[in-house]
């Protein structure tokens, strides 16, 4: 691969993860943090785009998805894989872009001139996200060098506007952001759950650069990992700039319910209403490029799994149910996708963790077994919390440690795989120690 086709697959990977959402959760962050920014955003930068990146690694050393949950029976492996890419597909992720798409971006400027336009937008919408997922070879071209370097140029107009201003007293951090910024920012960086669609685009990024005639593993790991570190340094530019942007807009909006509020009263505020229309133009392109992304990565995902149907066929399938969820059944499915997606999310950073970790930590599939079902248990908990489904678990639950912050499989999970490696290591030395004697004897 030349430099330019790693720097465009770089881009486009930088592309598939940056959403709307990804755009709304820092300012939010950076408002609260005040002083304590730069704690703060390394706490989310740790698990934003550390995970992200370390998943896509993984998926490109084991070659594809099911490589890593190779441990696990067939079964129940597949059926994990086909819950991650319907959950972060059409039946959650990809419909809600169309919808964050119309209600940030088209929306403002089309909602007074009658009803039926979010329809017309969403079914546009979708017969675009087809139409360039038709071709994957393609996705560098399309996304890396046309829509992603046309968002940066809108997000690089609206942060010289922003460094233009005079310098800004950054306010006291608020509630916990005071004494625990770091783990705030991190908390926040789990909660974007990247690291999902990074376990779905890292089949896609492996398919893309063999697109390009690579063939051996070791240069698909290679080319992979320089696109993957592209792909993090434009994040974390980006999150520095939505971070600082969130904490110099205190005095502007001191009362903030959600990112998106600051993001708009920011760029208002800045660029006027050619900014707004800038902004709307960048959240329509986020959610666009993230939305390719993920239905590509189903497609090839599910054309592998059932070759008779055709890659054409499985684009054309997902991008009508998203269109159609995004219409008619979005508000509801969202009160079953989301505690779906709070039970799997743990389970995926574990197996990741292990994939990550498989030649040092050398655990038996016993105890793989035991680390992820006693990460499903307390996740699945968090999912019917989620649910407002826990019921008479609902005193168990708040003695997890750290469950009230989404994080209660933690312990569980890093305990078993301790006691697992240990116990582990210990019977191979006993094992190797046996059969040394035998061999003297």
């Amino acid at each position: 691969m030349k430099k330019r086709d790693t720097l465009g697959m770089g881009l486009m990977i930088f592309a598939f993860f940056l959403g709307a959402g990804n755009m709304i959760f820092p300012p939010w962050a950076g408002q609260q943090a005040g002083e304590n920014l730069w704690q703060a955003l390394f706490g989310f930068l740790l698990t934003d785009v550390g995970l992200s990146l370390g998943a896509i690694l993984v998926v490109l050393s084991v070659g594809s998805p099911d490589g890593l949950t190779r441990d696990l029976p067939p079964s129940v492996s597949r059926l994990f894989w086909i819950a991650i890419y319907l959950v972060i597909g059409p039946l959650f992720a990809v419909p809600r872009t169309a919808v964050v798409a119309w209600e940030v971006g088209s929306g403002p400027w089309l909602q007074n001139s009658g009803s039926g336009w979010q329809a017309v937008h969403s079914g546009l919408f979708f017969v675009l996200v087809a139409l360039l997922c038709i071709v994957p070879g393609r996705l560098v071209t399309v996304i890396g060098k046309i829509l992603t370097p046309l968002l940066v140029i809108i997000l690089a107009a609206l942060y010289v506007a922003m460094l233009l201003l005079p310098v800004t007293t950054l306010g006291p951090p608020m509630g916990a952001w005071q004494e625990h910024a770091l783990l705030e920012g991190a908390i926040q960086g789990y909660q974007t759950m990247d690291a999902l669609g990074a376990l779905a685009f890292g089949l896609t990024i492996t398919l893309s650069i063999r697109a390009y005639g690579i063939k051996e593993d070791r240069d698909v790991m290679k080319y992979g990992t320089r696109a993957a570190l592209i792909a993090g340094a434009c994040l974390c530019l980006v999150y520095v700039g939505l971070f600082y942007l969130g904490a110099i807009s205190r005095e502007l909006l001191p009362t903030a319910s959600h990112g998106g509020e600051i993001l708009i009263a920011m760029v208002n505020h800045l660029l006027g209403g050619p900014g707004l229309l800038l902004l709307s133009l960048a959240m329509v392109l986020a959610c666009l490029t993230t939305a390719i992304g993920v239905t590509t990565s189903c497609a090839h995902y599910f054309q592998r799994c059932w070759p008779a149907i055709s890659y054409r066929c499985w684009v054309a399938l997902f991008s009508l149910t998203s269109m159609i969820v995004a219409n008619v059944g979005l508000a509801d499915l969202l009160k079953v996708s989301v505690p779906v997606v709070i039970t799997l999310y743990p389970l995926a950073i574990v197996i990741v963790f292990l994939g990550a970790t498989r030649t040092r930590i050398r655990l038996s599939k016993r105890w793989v077994h035991i680390a992820l079902l006693s990460t499903l248990m307390v996740s699945t908990l968090s999912g019917l919390s989620a649910a407002e489904l826990l019921g008479p678990f609902t005193d168990i639950a708040r003695h997890i440690p750290l469950f009230d912050r989404g994080l209660g499989w933690l312990l569980p999970a890093a305990t078993t795989i301790i006691a697992g490696g240990c116990l582990d290591a210990s019977s191979r030395r006993s094992l190797t120690r046996k059969t040394t004697e035998e061999e003297m004897s």
